[in-house]
């Protein structure tokens, strides 16, 4: 069952590293290739925005990276950006 996890931590990555510490939900756990974390819930700023980690690299698929051409340059993003 060599399957690679993503952690949704949505709440509680703001909150099990520092109430249970010896908790092994995070990247000590050599299957798990991403976290995310939602900021709008305990992280204290504005709805819709969040975070997401990858272990490597290597584990972030290509197909979450949009290549947009910048002042006629490759940039590659992760962010939906509708004001170009």
């Amino acid at each position: 069952w060599n399957t690679p996890i993503h952690v949704d931590a949505a709440s509680g990555g703001f909150i099990a590293p520092f109430l249970y510490p010896e908790l092994e939900w995070d990247f000590r756990l050599p299957l798990v290739k991403s976290i995310n974390v939602s900021g709008h819930k305990y992280g204290l700023v504005y709805a819709g925005v969040g975070w997401v980690v990858w272990r490597s690299k290597e584990d972030l698929p290509e197909d979450l990276i949009f290549h947009i051409n910048y002042l006629g340059a490759d940039q590659p993003t992760f962010t939906l950006n509708f004001s170009k």
